[in-house]
């Protein structure tokens, strides 16, 4: 959640002027920018009795430069009451010539239970696998790599084609045999070098 930052402007109306917001609604800790418009100035920062149950400054006395701006840090604790805190920061310049308040409402604090997280029981159980593939696949596959997608399981056919010829012509020795064979492996090559193109 973002810090809210509230304005406080010092000198801008004339030495020892302070101009604050009347009022302020924050929902946790919060920073107020003290701008210092015109000479050096000390700027004091109180909370009441009501807001200091809630809230704490670690610095009330601060002390700006000509022109400078000064950022002061509102720590406004988590574990509050679940109910909305009403209270007063004073802000007080050249050691009380000019004096403000600002009326700071606190809301409640968000319930733990409500930011819980519901954990659906199905995670605990690990998740699916696909199963490894086998090496022909990842034969296959390694051949898609190369030669385009698709062409894999065709040169794989083609393969077992070209050695079946090779086998049966060398199994039976004759002319005609090996020169089937022969076609086969021609056209094989011939139509993977056409699906290659």
């Amino acid at each position: 959640m973002d810090v809210q930052t509230i304005p406080i402007e010092v000198n801008g109306d004339g030495v020892h002027s302070i101009a604050v917001p009347d009022r302020i609604t924050v929902e946790g800790s919060f920073e107020m920018a003290i701008d210092n418009q015109g000479q050096a100035a000390h700027v004091h920062l109180n909370v009441d009795d009501d807001l200091g149950r809630i809230a704490s400054l670690g610095e009330t006395n601060h002390y700006l430069e000509a022109d400078a701006r000064r950022v002061v840090h509102v720590d406004v604790t988590p574990n509050r009451p679940a109910e909305t805190v009403r209270g007063k920061l004073k802000a007080v310049v050249g050691h009380g010539s000019g004096t403000s308040y600002i009326t700071v409402i606190v809301e409640p604090a968000p319930d733990p239970a409500s930011e819980s997280v519901t954990v659906d029981e199905s995670l605990a159980d690990p998740p699916e696998r696909d199963p490894e593939p086998t090496p022909a696949e990842r034969f296959v596959a390694a051949l898609d790599a190369v030669f385009g997608d698709g062409l894999g399981p065709a040169i794989v056919v083609a393969a077992i084609a070209v050695a079946l010829a090779l086998a049966v012509g060398t199994a039976l020795n004759t002319p005609i045999v090996f020169l089937a064979a022969g076609i086969v492996v021609a056209a094989v090559v011939v139509a993977l070098a056409l699906a290659l193109r």
